[in-house]
Order: structure tokens, then sequence, then C-alpha cells
């Protein structure tokens, strides 16, 4: 995977119906291996999208599954610690303004809409679990897919991008197979243990009009 494309809307709309005018707009990423760069199971298939509009940045997934692992009890106006523990998508991106390469800003989703962002900084193993990046979620469990989506205000960079601009990323996927963890890339961290946290796998995040 040499890039993710963010294609421009006027009005790009937070829903996870991906037949939308806005969505159907957007270029489809196949995410569909693990992150050893090692297939994934078909039933596990997932479909990233992005798209872009003058205030905000919006990730959208389409998630194939056999069982869910979820919160029974939540609030989804409330941040959820550790959302990585159960199933979510995540999208790691990293500004031109941020102070160095492993200097990045975490969001994630889970099928239930639960949320939690974050700034990180793996130089020295630091996140700020206080920061509020002001994104909005949105989220619809189907018999055999589940879709979420989020929306970020480019206000949480601290810039906004033109055309032709380019930012890095990359996205992830964790659920659950015949009872065990699945760990999703875009573009593989090759790590020992599953572990997404590594920049240098991080692709090209390319905005186009």
């Amino acid at each position: 995977m040499n890039e993710i494309i963010a294609v421009f809307h006027t009005s790009p709309q937070l829903t996870v119906d991906f037949q939308d005018e806005c969505w159907r707009r957007a270029h489809r990423l196949s995410i569909n291996q693990d992150w050893r760069g090692e297939e994934a199971p078909v039933e596990l298939r997932t479909t990233a999208m992005v798209l872009w509009g003058g205030q905000e940045i919006l990730f959208g997934f389409e998630c194939g599954y056999t069982e869910l692992d979820v919160d029974e009890e939540f609030d989804v106006n409330e941040e959820r610690y550790a959302l990585w523990d159960r199933d979510v998508c995540e999208a790691f991106v990293r500004s031109p303004i941020e102070p160095h390469e492993k200097h990045y800003r975490e969001f994630e989703v889970a099928p239930t809409g639960q949320w939690c962002d974050l700034i990180v900084d793996r130089s020295r193993m630091w996140s700020d679990w206080e920061w509020r990046s002001g994104m909005r979620a949105a989220s619809e469990i189907g018999e055999k897919i589940w879709r979420v989506a989020m929306a970020v205000p480019f206000d949480a960079f601290g810039c906004k991008p033109q055309a032709g601009d380019v930012w890095h990323a990359n996205l992830f996927r964790i659920s659950q197979f015949n009872g065990e963890r699945q760990y999703l890339t875009l573009s593989p961290t090759f790590t020992e243990k599953p572990n997404f946290h590594v920049a240098e796998a991080f692709v090209k995040l390319r905005f186009v009009a």
C-alpha cells in the first residue's frame, strides 16, 4: 500500500450509509492483512474510505465479522478508555506540523459508536488522554457487517490541508475470529507481537480535489 487518498467533498456527511453520494466518491482501501503482513481471515474483510472537506477529515470502515466483542453498557458521550481491548477501527494521523515522526494523533471508533482520541509521542512512550479532538462518530451493526465512521476537525491538528498536500497515516482494525484477537493493518508494522505504534510504517495520506 503506497498511499491513502482522501477525496474532497464540499459537504461530507457523517453517516455509515456508504452508498451516500459523498461516500461514493471515496477511494476504497482493502485492509486484508494482519500486522505481520499475513492474509487475514476472509470473513473479516474490511474496507476503509477517507474524505475531507473544508473543516474536517472523515474515515469510514465497513467490516465483515462472525463474532462481536463489544461493551454491553456504555455512554457514547463519554470517551471509552482502552477501546482497543474490544472490536475497533483506528486511524493514526501525523500532520506536517507535528514536532517529529513519532508524534501523531490517534482516533478510534467501535461498532457501538464508542470512541477515543489521544495524542501519542512514542519517542518517550507518552500519550495525552485528556486531549479532546472534537471528533464525532457514527456506527451501525448489521447481520454480518458492521460500519463505523468518524469525523475529525482540522482544528485538532492545528492546520488545514490544501489539495495536493501530503500528511502521513495508517489504518487499523481489531476484531475477533474463532475466539482469537485479530490485528489488521493497512500498512503492516512487522513487530514481533501485535503493535500498531510504528511510525515508520505510516504511508502517505494524500489530499486530492
